[in-house]
């Protein structure tokens, strides 16, 4: 999720930053300053939201706060996650997306290969002439070469390799190379589209500025009738769609010095931006923390606050007993598929508190096995009731509880597997069977489970789970649906 959010911030700064050069610098003159403006917008927009806002304020403590996850799945299996979530549907697109955009990115370096490739070669100082036969495509430099057509060659040589050389020596390739990358990773914005569009636009400038004498070379562009198909990853002598504005600029007077103090203006104004955005985002950071802060407060000037036992005369007893906890979270826990998928199991040791009121605080997970076992057994408890108080002396008083919570799975193909739970003071199983198991009480086989109902909790030592060839190896064919041995005291 943050990464999606860090993203779509990225592009939210361009779009600001596209529109400040739109609105206030794309009329300037200053060729070789907007260039670097566009440049700068396509990196600053990464760092743009990793802006903190500063702040003198003193560190604010951290507050505990339970993670009580919730899992919607029957009681007798392991929840039913859906085929996909919406994330991995939006990175799924995504991906998608990437591979069409770098599928064309390397097509368009094929095809310019056998450009390169196909033509004459003629080295030159500063770059390499590659002359072509065909004239159904217009001529184009890219990176030290420049590509010429036939017609090109013969007619108008010293104009457009002039007029090429200026994008070899400046090395403006380099710039539509970045923004055809970002594209690849960012396909999906099309503001990267306008960039590209206003990069070249500049490089057109710049390269036309360098014309000895801009009302011939006017009249040239406007003769130049060449329509030919262009190259995306080129600078393209003649693009219909720019003669307009080249022409424009040509005979635009200079813009005055005084003015490059919009780009002062540009850029406070989004450093300003950038830092309200920061100090929203640690406002609500803030309220988030002074509202736990509030909580925890609150919670410090209730009962809650006393002293807290560990051992008491009298426990707190949940209501209708131990059978009705086994009962409450028969109904409630469940086996998260991602721990049943991996085949994870184990003990979570949970701790909480049972106040003079009976309410439940304070939960935490003091031994995890991860996976989300830890989160479920934190959620069950915090749907208990409230308790039956514990007392010290005849009054009732806050007790510390401890209760560990065993995940395990039995592995079964056809069969349906039912769920039991089996608990006391000491330790909570949560064991999937098929069939009901072999219960042995102090070294004696039992029946079946009723002795449960009268075995009070306090009295039990340990609680042992066999399952699988281990059981069978000690107990025979008896324990082929497991077995739980319990010592008492």
């Amino acid at each position: 999720m943050e990464t999606l959010l860090y993203i779509g911030k990225v592009n939210l700064y361009w779009i600001l930053l596209i529109a400040c050069y739109q609105l206030m610098l794309r009329n300037h003159t200053f060729f070789r300053w907007n260039r670097y403006y566009l440049l700068g917008s396509l990196i600053a927009a990464f760092l743009l939201p990793l802006l903190i806002y500063p702040d003198s304020a003193p560190t604010i403590p951290v507050v505990y706060q339970l993670n009580a996850a919730t899992f919607t799945v029957g009681a007798s299996q392991a929840e039913v996650a859906p085929a996909i979530t919406w994330t991995q549907a939006i990175w799924t697109i995504y991906a998608i997306g990437f591979i069409v955009a770098a599928f064309r990115f390397f097509r368009h370096i094929i095809e310019l290969g056998k450009f390169l490739k196909a033509g004459e070669i003629i080295e030159l100082d500063d770059c390499t002439v590659v002359l072509i036969d065909s004239n159904n495509t217009g001529s184009f430099s890219f990176l030290k070469w420049i590509v010429i057509n036939r017609n090109d060659y013969e007619q108008h040589f010293d104009a457009i390799l002039r007029h090429e050389m200026v994008h070899t020596k400046q090395m403006h390739s380099l710039d539509i190379l970045l923004i055809e990358v970002l594209k690849i990773f960012f396909w999906f914005n099309p503001f990267l589209l306008l960039y590209k569009r206003y990069v070249q636009e500049i490089h057109e400038f710049l390269a036309d500025a360098q014309a000895p004498n801009r009302d011939n070379y006017a009249r040239f562009l406007v003769s130049y009738a060449l329509k030919a198909p262009i190259t995306s990853l080129t600078n393209h002598f003649f693009k219909p769609s720019q003669i307009k504005n080249r022409i424009r600029m040509i005979y635009k007077n200079r813009t005055s010095k005084w003015m490059i103090s919009t780009y002062v203006i540009a850029l406070a104004l989004i450093g300003s931006t950038a830092l309200f955005v920061a100090g929203c985002e640690q406002t609500e950071q803030y309220e988030a923390e002074i509202a736990a802060i509030n909580k925890q407060k609150a919670e410090e000037s209730s009962p809650i606050n006393g002293k807290v036992f560990t051992v008491v005369e009298e426990q707190p007893e949940f209501p209708g007993g131990n059978e009705e906890m086994f009962k409450f979270l028969g109904r409630k826990i469940k086996y998260p598929t991602k721990a049943a998928n991996a085949n994870v199991q184990g003990k979570v040791i949970l701790q909480f508190i049972v106040t003079v009121e009976g309410d439940v605080r304070d939960i935490k997970v003091l031994k995890g096995i991860g996976s989300g076992c830890d989160e479920e057994a934190a959620r069950v408890l915090a749907l208990f009731p409230k308790w039956k108080p514990g007392r010290q002396n005849g009054k009732p008083v806050n007790v510390k509880y401890h209760l560990p919570v065993n995940f395990q799975l039995e592995e079964s193909d056809t069969e349906k597997i039912s769920s039991q739970i089996k608990l006391d003071k000491k330790m909570a199983t949560v064991v999937h069977y098929a069939f009901s198991p072999l219960y042995i009480l102090d070294g004696k086989e039992m029946k079946n489970s009723d002795f449960l109902k009268t075995l009070p909790g306090e009295k039990i030592e340990s609680m042992d789970v066999l399952k699988g060839s281990q059981a069978e190896e000690v107990y025979g064919d008896k324990g082929k649906n497991g077995v739980i041995k319990i010592t008492t005291k």
